[in-house]
């Protein structure tokens, strides 16, 4: 009896929930357009909303370019409306950029700056009536400068959500976060708001005090320190001697010795300030500049709600489309595709791993009904929600069977290597300790490079001939490569050597709630995908066809 009224329940709560209807008539601002998810999120909005009103979208004009709505309009045009995602809204509008027009406002922001770079005049045409803030912009590099990565990840979630409480009544605030706000947590992680004045290190036994604030102010604060001493005489020379040894090893420079150097310098700083971020991400409990700054994001969204809706998305690694806009649709590279590229093109024969470790991935229009379907059913005078989606939990995958998958496919459809010869892939050897596995790098590779370096330097005969500074900024340059290599590894094998279970609760709930048609038209029910058929049919047709350009 109980099963029947909870069933009656249940079919009562999912018809009451209309995804579309929500949005007829409404004015929402989308950030991060110009990427990969906010792309797809933008084209799901006009593609199953006819009937609304606007989208106001906030971006970043082209470098070199004023903050203007023309730069704005302009980049729209040049790297969005002519994408090859809006194909099915060319076929159905038949005037494709008079419909945009009408439907579509842009503005100019930075969200580096303070006030995201929005004028006083754009900002009141700009928050005027929303309906909601969908906030997908982010910067991903997981070694970016950890200064601009609070900047934009942090600090600039931040002023949007003052936006909306700007608004009466408060529009709902949707933010992209990561699952992998998780850090160093194991196992089961559930869909949980943070304590904004605790760490992951101080949940698990850490005693390292945590101010979200005074994490903010060091970071910024050392950017400036950093800065200052890039420019020391001592910094310099050898800044001028790296420029001088590209020059003279025949490298095409197409800019003056003076502008060469200050890339070199700003090359320098990033790499400070990346390190000085890792360090303090790792202190804290997470794995990276990129994970550490949402996690404060989503920090002081807690800390600062008051009555503002507010709802977390925590996607893995993002996919190629099951579905929509097309099947296989991606763009760009993201956190799986270089692993696979490497292993089809012969050029990753050994990787830190355990075999046993989940991957957890999530094709891009999960996410992106997700997220449409949380905006619409928010609710007023709660905490903010959390909605975890990834497979994890609700259909795992390991790595030993996700690259046994992978390498089945290339050797029925091979790549060629850069000599045009077709590439037979063997199977991936997994370390399970990343230090052994950079060891083994270091001792084939930078080792021998390292001699080679001493050789060359004691070699005084050879003054500054061409042959000879070719040599020594080939020996330079392939060293950095090592290091990369490694440092990559590094990176990767957080993701590749802990088992996190993504908890998805509150997720699966949500569709569960959903009526049939919202069901069939924003579907992000994970437990469907076949992983097999997925990898081999979808994702990695859709990466040759949309990313590497192969079309059969």
């Amino acid at each position: 009896m109980w099963e029947c009224l909870i069933n009656d329940l249940d079919i009562h709560n999912r018809l009451g929930m209309k995804i579309k209807e929500y949005y007829e008539g409404k004015r929402i601002l989308i950030t991060g357009t110009t990427g990969f998810l906010g792309k797809v999120v933008l084209e799901k909005l006009l593609w199953e909303v006819p009937g609304l009103e606007k989208v106001i979208l906030l971006i970043r004009p082209g470098k070199g370019q004023a903050l203007t709505q023309e730069a704005a309009t302009s980049r729209f045009k040049n790297c969005i409306a002519s994408s090859r995602l809006f194909d099915r809204l060319r076929d159905r509008e038949p005037d494709f950029e008079d419909y945009l027009k009408k439907k579509i406002d842009c503005f100019p922001c930075d969200l580096a700056e303070e006030g995201l770079g929005i004028s006083d005049p754009y900002r009141k045409e700009i928050c005027d009536g929303l309906d909601a803030i969908i906030h997908v912009a982010a910067e991903v590099s997981w070694q970016e400068r950890v200064d601009r990565s609070i900047k934009i990840n942090t600090l600039a979630t931040k002023q949007l959500l003052d936006c909306a409480k700007s608004v009466t009544p408060h529009p709902h605030f949707i933010y992209i976060s990561s699952a992998y706000v998780n850090g160093f947590r194991s196992g089961t992680v559930r869909e949980q708001l943070f304590d904004p004045e605790k760490s992951i290190a101080n949940e698990l036994g850490g005693k390292v005090p945590f101010s979200i604030e005074n994490e903010i102010e060091f970071a910024l604060a050392n950017s400036k320190i950093v800065d200052a001493e890039s420019h020391s005489t001592d910094l310099y020379e050898s800044f001028k001697e790296e420029a001088e040894q590209q020059r003279l090893a025949g490298n095409k420079i197409d800019v003056s010795l003076k502008d060469q150097i200050e890339t070199i310098r700003q090359n320098h700083v990033r790499s400070q300030l990346s390190d000085a971020g890792m360090k303090q991400a790792n202190l804290h409990g997470w794995t990276d500049t990129y994970t550490f700054s949402k996690a404060m994001a989503e920090m002081l969204l807690v800390k600062h709600q008051e009555n503002v809706p507010i709802a977390i998305i925590r996607p893995p690694g993002i996919t190629s489309a099951v579905k929509e806009p097309a099947k296989g649709w991606l763009e760009g590279f993201h956190l799986v595709e270089p692993l696979i590229v490497g292993m089809g093109k012969g050029l990753i024969k050994a990787f830190p791993g355990l075999e046993s470790s989940l991957i957890d991935t999530v094709p891009v229009d999960y996410v992106v009904n997700l997220t449409l379907s949380a905006c619409a059913t928010l609710e007023e005078g709660t905490e903010p929600s959390v909605f975890q989606i990834g497979t994890s939990q609700t259909n795992p995958i390991d790595l030993a069977s996700i690259s046994t998958i992978w390498r089945s496919y290339f050797n029925k459809n091979p790549l060629t290597n850069d000599a045009g010869k077709l590439v037979s892939v063997p199977p991936i050897k997994f370390f399970n300790c990343p230090k052994a596995f950079n060891q083994k790098i270091q001792r084939r590779y930078l080792y021998p490079l390292n001699l080679a370096q001493v050789l060359l330097k004691g070699t005084k005969f050879a003054g500054k001939s061409k042959s000879y500074q070719k040599a020594v900024y080939w020996v330079a340059k392939s060293k950095k490569r090592v290091q990369r290599i490694c440092q990559f590894s590094d990176l990767y094998s957080a993701y590749t050597m802990n088992s996190w279970v993504f908890s998805s609760e509150n997720t699966m709930g949500l569709f569960r709630r959903l009526s049939n048609k919202d069901q069939q038209a924003f579907d992000f029910d994970t437990t469907k995908i076949d992983w097999k058929s997925y990898w081999q049919e979808t994702h990695i047709p859709g990466m040759k066809k949309y990313v590497l350009k192969d079309n059969p």
